[in-house]
């Protein structure tokens, strides 16, 4: 989502890349591919190389469980990534295991955002988004439903909404069977004659329900959670970030990032 949005920001085309089309069973076939996407890039300037899960492409050549073809393909895509500097391409990667990146990746990855769980504020923002076109009840308050999900993420809002919406569609369904079924005509849920509302409305106890099947994927002290953002804290670009001490001359002295950027 950010890729394309900044893509359409930019006016730019995006090539998305991910590691089942670099991967291939025969040997030198992923390195050719690594060329063919660089090669695509070049005719399709300015373009965004959006590469996803990079984790599953360039994990740290260092641990003993890469392959020799591993280190190739990102032997390859060092000498194509640093041949892109004269050219209108923006590298853009994303991972959920950033801490398993290979350290010649980072290092040609000036900038490292990380984008965390929603806040409460950016919940509700969320889910205006995905209940878009929907109606709901005067019941609902979506302010008061971001404040009941902690934790949740973007992706546990759309399946919320969701269930929602399947929740309100089986409490029709029931009400329209059990007024045929009143009615003395077929009560069969596959009837045609059953009668439903044109529009479905989604109530309060419909996102209820929602919530009691869908629970947040996430939790604040999973462990790789904990890692992101210890990751984020040592190399990533936020502000506000801890101030490191400096080492050598001047020790002991505590100086802000800008004051310790190299420039």
């Amino acid at each position: 989502m950010l890729a394309k949005a900044l893509a359409k920001e930019s006016d730019t085309t995006v090539l998305e890349v991910s590691g089942s089309e670099i991967y291939d069973k025969y040997v030198g076939e992923g390195e050719k591919n690594v060329k063919a996407v660089f090669s695509l890039a070049r005719k399709l300037a300015p373009c965004i190389v959006f590469i996803d899960e990079a984790d599953a492409i360039f994990g740290d050549r260092g641990t003993g469980s890469q392959r020799t073809s591993h280190r190739e393909i990102i032997n390859e895509f060092l000498r194509e990534w640093d041949g892109m500097n004269d050219l209108s391409a923006f590298i853009m990667v994303a991972t959920n295991r950033p801490f398993d990146l290979d350290e010649a990746i980072l290092r040609r990855l000036p900038r490292r955002l990380l984008i965390d769980l929603p806040v409460e504020a950016d919940r509700e923002a969320i889910l205006k988004i995905h209940l878009k076109g929907e109606e709901l009840e005067d019941s609902v308050d979506l302010a008061a439903l971001a404040a009941n999900t902690p934790f949740y993420s973007g992706s546990d809002l759309k399946n919320l909404s969701v269930a929602a919406a399947l929740a309100c569609v089986r409490e029709e369904n029931l009400t329209a069977i059990a007024a045929a079924a009143a009615a003395g005509e077929d009560s069969s849920a596959l009837s045609r004659t059953l009668t439903y509302p044109e529009k479905r409305v989604i109530g309060k106890r419909h996102f209820d329900i929602a919530i009691q099947e869908i629970s947040a994927s996430v939790s604040e002290d999973m462990s790789t959670l904990v890692a992101i953002r210890k990751f984020d804290e040592r190399y990533g670009d936020r502000k506000g970030r801890k101030k490191k001490a400096v080492m050598g001359f001047g020790g002991g002295k505590e100086v802000g990032e800008e004051s310790a950027r190299v420039r």
